[in-house]
């Protein structure tokens, strides 16, 4: 039986043909290794290091580096990694998605590309889903890093900064992705190079890929800073709740989008006595459209909680209560508002990326989950991956059931208890699983009349997460856990030669993958076990056909309805809903190009700066092309003279007189006299900087050029990433009737982005000449 199994092709399918030449290597080279003392077996991996630099390809040096790590790993942590995953292994060093199911050793795993990838000197990044895995994996894995000479280092969320430099310079830095990308954009507000913690990316390898890449691909790490707004949301929730769907508005739940409609449009204005829509304000029109928003597409304990009367973010994938994410572009205030909260002070991003945006920076990249299948194309698309499958060490035994459907909610609750008590009776742990809180909370309430104790692990005590899982293994255990809260950790049996765990899922459904995910709980590593799905007709997301509707009414009032077509069906639904929550990553991705694209120019001219500084050159050809532009800007006549006269002393100290400027504008923007007067101002311009330059001395005037520019950079960023999100939000709108936001969203960013650069040109000038400088 083969060991993978690849979804895709092209040039990594060759590739991939290479694994199992180098799982033979890797044995053949087991005796040598085997025989080395300690420190020959850390020496070895400092010789292939210096292999790598006088040239010798990874590639060369994988089957000798996993063999070595192999055997650190023997002797430090008593585990031998097997063939499987040393296939799962090269595969993450080829760069794609891999597939291990729960208990196949992923954490291992991903030390093999770890310890590879380090021979580059260059770091390697292990992003995983959060804090608790972070601090685990950093932990268990530490003891076969440092015998071999290498140093791993954990990203915590409290770490200084100071003691963040120390962590990135570690060969392998365990974090996750929000932490990653913070430091990024931390690093891309800075003024000097010793203030940068990130030393380049090079290598990442992302645990739960799933979750992180496909899941969490929207998420938006922010840097932010108080700002002024406006004060008008408790109004504008209020006139949301007078708005009719259907009728003054229309929702996409694919997109997410908030549409008005033209009738709705004349009845907001009419209201607000304003022209909302018609007129200059974008603002106005996008708070309208976020009072929308969180009125229809955020849903109060599936999306969001009221703790202590503030609002907590539920995050959509494991349903957990986060404390420090905020939504960003005025929507957490909308969402005040909307609970009628005191509605906190409006904050502006200073610097933001998307974690697909993150992910992107590093020209080697790699996920490995417990389940892919399914998400081949999405892992192609968004990051350009094949999905690999690595078949388990030991034949799964678990035993799946097809799901079947109750009649209603209440029937499907009471079969649960009434399954839930007779495996726990038996001395088997049980596992109950459901995509919301709102569910959990329904199947507690249900087991608590029928007097079964249990654990509930959501979006309220992830805290108690390990304690939580490590004892949902022990005989009679009954654990109800919210979507896939526990990732990473594994259900161990206390009773290996047991029954087994049984998994029990409940509607809604959500996906495929979060089914598989589910069902993988039970069975790992060749363990013996069982799971089954209970649905109800009353899910909303069935949507089955009238005629097996009817065969849950035949059924009885406590049974369920068991028929091919139906399974088949459920499984349509799956996939449907599975592909729908893709083409809403996907067309968030797009929108996110667009502004990736413009941060990638404004950060690569930025690390340009902070690394060679703002030459005297620069500045000179700056002032020369501010102040002609302003020159061939000026309209022709005496109008306006002395609109370019405050323009040009604005900026800069000028001696050019008004008679010279009324010359010069006598003559249209081609002619003789404007290019005589472009020469007399931008000849007095460079004198002045000239000037400038000598009173402040070489030293000082090299850091005020960069800290200059640097500081307008920040500031001219900050404000377009406002100015996207406001275009963006107000395309929806004034595109509803027709026409395609993207394409309008594109063209309008590529005037935003024009507009910037000319900002930038035009305060650095202004700044350059007025700045104050205090030298102590």
């Amino acid at each position: 039986m083969s060991k993978f199994r690849l979804f895709g092709g092209g040039k990594a399918r060759n590739a991939f043909e290479r694994c199992p030449g180098w799982v033979r290597a890797i044995d053949l080279a087991e005796d040598d290794t085997h025989r080395l003392s300690d420190s020959d077996l850390a020496q070895s991996l400092s010789g292939l290091r210096q292999r790598h630099q006088n040239g010798e390809s990874l590639d060369d040096l994988l089957a000798e580096t996993f063999a070595i790590v192999r055997e650190a790993a023997v002797r430090t942590l008593g585990e031998r990694p097997f063939h499987e995953q040393l296939i799962g292994g090269a595969a993450l060093h080829l760069g794609s998605v891999v597939e291990m199911r729960t208990g196949e050793g992923k954490t291992l795993t991903a030390v093999l590309p770890a310890c590879l990838h380090a021979l580059a000197g260059k770091g390697v990044h292990v992003l995983t889903a959060n804090d608790y895995l972070a601090a685990r994996d950093a932990e268990w894995m530490g003891p076969v890093y440092r015998f071999l000479g290498l140093r791993s280092a954990l990203l915590a969320e409290d770490d200084r900064s100071d003691k963040r430099d120390t962590v990135y310079n570690a060969d392998v830095v365990y974090g996750t992705p929000s932490g990653f990308a913070y430091d990024y954009l931390r690093d891309n507000l800075t003024y000097t190079k010793e203030e940068v913690v990130q030393h380049g990316h090079f290598s990442a390898i992302v645990d739960e890929a799933d979750l992180v890449m496909l899941d969490e691909v929207s998420i938006l790490p922010q840097i932010t800073a108080p700002a002024d707004g406006p004060s008008d949301h408790a109004r504008l929730a209020g006139l949301a709740t007078r708005l009719k769907r259907d009728v003054h508005y229309e929702v996409d739940e694919v997109r997410r989008t908030v549409s008005p409609t033209e009738q709705g449009m004349a009845l907001v204005e009419d209201w607000l006595g304003a022209a909302v829509y018609s007129g200059d304000d974008v603002g106005l029109a996008r708070r309208v459209s976020l009072a929308l928003q969180v009125k229809e597409l955020y849903v109060k304990d599936r999306d969001y909680a009221v703790v202590d009367g503030a609002i907590r973010i539920i995050d959509a994938a494991t349903q957990r209560l986060l404390t420090d994410r905020r939504l960003g572009t005025g929507l957490d205030q909308a969402l005040d508002a909307k609970e009628g909260l005191t509605v906190r002070r409006e904050r502006q991003a200073l610097a933001e990326i998307g974690q697909h945006g993150y992910l992107r920076l590093y020209p080697h990249l790699a996920g490995m989950a417990g389940v892919v299948k399914g998400e081949g194309e999405a892992y192609r698309d968004f990051y350009g991956l094949e999905a690999l499958i690595v078949a388990p060490r030991r034949p799964v035994r678990r035993v799946d059931h097809d799901p079947v459907v109750y009649p209603d909610d209440a029937a499907m609750l009471r079969a649960m208890r009434k399954t839930v008590d007779e495996k726990r009776a038996a001395g088997r742990p049980v596992l109950v699983g459901t995509a919301s809180d709102e569910i959990a909370s329904k199947i507690s309430l249900t087991l608590q009349a029928g007097g079964i104790e249990h654990d509930v692990l959501d979006a309220r005590n992830h805290g108690f997460e390990a304690e939580i899982v490590a004892r949902a293994g022990r005989p009679g255990a009954v654990t109800v856990l919210t979507r896939m809260a526990g990732r990473g950790v594994d259900i161990r049996l206390a009773e290996p030669e047991g029954p087994g765990l049984f998994v029990l899922g409940l509607g809604p459904l959500t996906s495929r993958r979060l089914e598989l995910h589910l069902r993988g709980r039970a069975g790992r590593w060749g363990d013996p076990g069982e799971s089954a799905f209970f649905l109800s007709f009353e899910d909303p997301h069935l949507s089955l056909p009238r005629p097996f509707e009817r065969l849950g009414d035949a059924a009885g009032a406590d049974e369920p309805a068991v028929n091919r077509l139906i399974t088949r069906s459920i499984e349509a639904t799956l996939n449907r809903l599975s592909a729908r929550t893709t083409e809403k990553s996907a067309h968030a991705l797009r929108y996110a190009a667009v502004q990736e694209e413009q941060r990638a120019a404004v950060y690569t001219r930025r690390k340009d700066i902070l690394t060679n500084g703002f030459t005297r050159e620069q500045v000179n050809s700056l002032v020369e092309k501010v102040m002609r532009s302003f020159v061939i800007d000026a309209r022709t006549g005496t109008e306006d003279v002395e609109g370019l006269s405050t323009t040009i002393r604005n900026h800069y100290p000028a001696t050019v007189g008004l008679d010279v400027i009324a010359a010069g504008l006598s003559g249209d923007p081609t002619s003789k006299a404007r290019a005589d007067l472009i020469e007399a101002v931008v000849r007095d311009a460079l004198s002045a900087s000239a000037a400038r330059e000598s009173d402040l001395g070489p030293d000082v005037a090299a850091e005020l050029r960069r800290r200059v520019m640097l500081a307008v950079m920040n500031q001219q960023w900050a404000v377009q990433l406002r100015d996207l999100d406001d275009t963006r939000d107000s395309l929806f709108l004034r595109t509803a009737a027709g026409g395609d936001p993207l394409t309008e969203y594109r063209r309008a960013a590529s005037r935003l982005a024009a507009r910037m650069w000319k900002e930038i040109d035009e305060q650095f000038v202004g700044y350059w000449f007025s700045v104050q400088v205090t030298i102590t």
